[in-house]
């Protein structure tokens, strides 16, 4: 009998044992998530991070073909040759971030913030850019055939060689 409840006691300190090592890693992983190598990591994995603060996440040439991005900051942020096609960049703030050669054919930029952006020959075919701040960005070479451009700020943006452009 006493063997009986010895092995019962082993089996519920071990069980207990399991459980708090479960709750540790769940507890480490969700503290890793919030990390910005996890926020990073959960974007380029689910492509959904409405809000996330990603300032200055090297995410150059990665896929984020209709992403969520609705409302991220993404200042600073290397998104140089980033397929951003049809992604939600809505009310994001990308200032001073790096856009060269993306693809943003499509993508909703409507009252982003893209001051001192370098979106030097990007792709914003068909783009809504409705309202979009762009300040002093850097334009050169950029596709904007089709984008809609109305109420967007664009003084002192550099858009030599820029093609499509038609202001309201």
């Amino acid at each position: 009998m006493a063997t009986l409840v010895k092995r019962q006691l082993v089996k519920r300190q071990r069980l207990i044992g399991l459980m708090a090592l479960g709750l540790g890693l769940g507890l480490a992983i969700a503290g890793w998530a919030r990390s910005p190598a996890g926020r990073v990591l959960w974007l380029r994995v689910t492509r959904h991070c409405p809000g996330c603060d990603l300032r200055g996440a090297q995410l150059a040439g990665v896929s984020l073909q209709q992403a969520n991005l609705q409302g991220a900051n993404l200042s600073q942020a290397n998104l140089s040759e980033v397929d951003l096609r049809q992604a939600n960049l809505g009310q994001a703030r990308l200032v001073a971030s790096n856009l060269s050669l993306s693809n943003l054919t499509g993508a909703n930029l409507e009252a982003a913030d893209c001051a001192n952006a370098d979106l030097s020959g990007a792709s914003l075919i068909n783009a809504n850019l409705h309202q979009a701040n762009l300040q002093a960005t850097r334009m050169m070479f950029a596709d904007v055939e089709g984008a809609n451009l109305k109420a967007a700020n664009l003084q002192q943006a550099i858009l030599d060689g820029a093609t499509g452009i038609n202001l309201p």
